[in-house]
């Protein structure tokens, strides 16, 4: 079996030159197997895409999955959107959401219909994914430098690469590698790489560049446990500017819930909020706000 690793120049003479050649992306997708995306997304995309997009037809082409259908009617009419409950139908759903909240929900749904979650892990990483996506879209409007759906997209294909490798690799093997890199004495993907020649980084910018996902999301995904591109010299890129919002997000979500061991954020913490000129006392505020407006709660 060969396996491709991330390169060991990711920063020369750019970060973004030392990603994966199509190539390479290539023979990485035939390898570990990762799946394309579903046909289904692709036309609500572009139906999406259009100016203005047409409800009946994004309905018309979601009412082909009843899981998708039930989920977008869901959102659409839950407390949080603050407009009232009632019912209503699949065009109105599409309306009352937003081509952005579609977006991130049908990206959201696809990808948990391709990489089904097996067991309590993979449904931890899906409850995490999800309130990252939120945390970093409402983190990215209060910082400004960042679109929120942008920042949206990459919470939720940051660790998209751990369910792919799950699959690929014998479970108790890879979960064995997670429970070794979770204990945050290693970086995390160094613990991949020694354990299976790869890592859930790779792996994960080669699945969102095979879905299309804008290239500064792409790069963002490859890097983001390789805390270098914090530095002062890259800090403005919009690919470092994603990472710190995520290692913020992450560093949240962890407190809220209680759980105060996070070796990624004594790794790469101190650079995050340096990139994104955030102060502890910032953090703390950003911090209860987020918990006041339940953006991190929920079921």
């Amino acid at each position: 079996m060969h396996v491709l690793s991330v390169p060991s120049d990711l920063l020369a003479p750019s970060v973004a030159s030392a990603l994966p050649d199509a190539l390479m992306l290539s023979a990485l997708v035939a390898d570990i197997g990762i799946p394309p995306c579903p046909d289904m997304l692709l036309r609500l995309r572009a139906e999406l895409a259009r100016t203005p997009p047409r409800s009946e037809e994004l309905a018309r082409i979601a009412m082909t999955d009843v899981a998708v259908s039930a989920a977008l009617l869901k959102a659409a009419y839950a407390p949080w959107l603050g407009r009232g409950r009632g019912r209503g139908t699949l065009a109105q759903a599409f309306e009352r959401l937003g081509p952005v909240r579609c977006t991130a929900l049908l990206s959201a749904l696809a990808l948990r219909e391709v990489l089904p979650a097996h067991g309590p892990s993979l449904e931890r990483f899906w409850d995490v994914a999800h309130r990252r996506s939120v945390a970093m879209a409402w983190l990215a409007r209060r910082h400004g430098e960042v679109a929120p759906d942008v920042a949206q997209t990459f919470g939720l294909f940051c660790d998209v690469g751990i369910p792919v490798l799950l699959q690929r690799f014998e479970s108790p093997s890879y979960r064995a590698t997670l429970a070794e890199a979770n204990l945050g004495f290693r970086p995390f993907t160094e613990v991949e790489r020694g354990r299976h020649g790869t890592d859930h980084a790779v792996v994960g910018a080669a699945l969102a560049r095979t879905w299309g996902v804008g290239e500064e999301i792409v790069e963002a995904v490859c890097l983001h446990h390789d805390y270098r591109v914090l530095g002062v010299e890259h800090r403005r890129r919009p690919s470092s500017l994603l990472i710190a919002l995520a290692l913020v997000a992450e560093r949240m979500i962890q407190l809220h819930r209680g759980r105060n061991r996070h070796g990624e954020w004594q790794r790469g913490g101190a650079q995050a909020l340096a990139a994104l000129g955030m102060s502890e006392d910032d953090f703390e505020d950003w911090s209860d706000e987020i918990r006041t407006q339940m953006v991190l709660s929920g079921p």
